[in-house]
């Protein structure tokens, strides 16, 4: 699949879940340990924007945690969904450093990175706020080789990823996917 194609579906994917929350959903505790839907849906937002700002080779938006969801979130992430979308295609090569901050890396990890980010968090929502989580499994496949490269098993300190989750051998990449990033499947 296309990166930019595949970032789409991601994308709309995560979408669908923050235009699924109920009103009395928002305080819902997440498998993200530390934040709640409210913050959970402002931390995907935020990094949305911060990887379009590197996209398109701007500064930072800012903090994750301290984006702006405005009144309508979910109009909000289907803004930030076309602008992150936008700002990869018009980027076009992925061959080039994209900065963040104080992180550089080739463009191909910027937008894999931008992409695991928004489709775990997308299962994330969906599965704190009682949605349909099921995730596209090409896509999965390709997430979890990116996964295993960029993301050492051990040691997992810190409030990134938790231990990896052992699965079955007939697991389904969607699980393989979500274990290895230390949710329960």
């Amino acid at each position: 699949m296309e990166q930019a194609v595949a970032l789409e579906v991601a994308l709309a994917n995560t979408t669908r879940a923050v235009q699924g929350i109920a009103d009395d959903q928002w305080e819902n505790p997440t498998p993200c340990a530390k934040w709640n839907v409210r913050q959970l849906v402002t931390h995907t937002a935020g990094v949305m924007a911060n990887f379009s700002n590197g996209a398109a080779n701007q500064p930072l938006a800012g903090d994750p945690d301290d984006y702006d969801l405005g009144d309508d979130p979910a109009v909000t992430m289907a803004d930030l969904s076309a602008t992150n979308v936008a700002a990869w295609v018009a980027r076009g090569e992925l061959d080039s450093t994209v900065t963040l901050g104080d992180n550089e890396f080739p463009g191909q990890v910027g937008i894999s990175i931008n992409m695991l980010d928004a489709y775990v968090h997308g299962w994330d929502i969906a599965q704190a706020t009682g949605q349909d989580a099921a995730l596209d499994a090409d896509l999965c496949a390709g997430l979890l080789g990116f996964a295993r490269q960029a993301v050492p098993a051990t040691p997992r300190e810190g409030d990134n990823f938790h231990a990896v989750v052992t699965v079955p051998p007939d697991a389904t990449v969607q699980d393989e996917l979500l274990a290895y990033l230390g949710r329960q499947p």
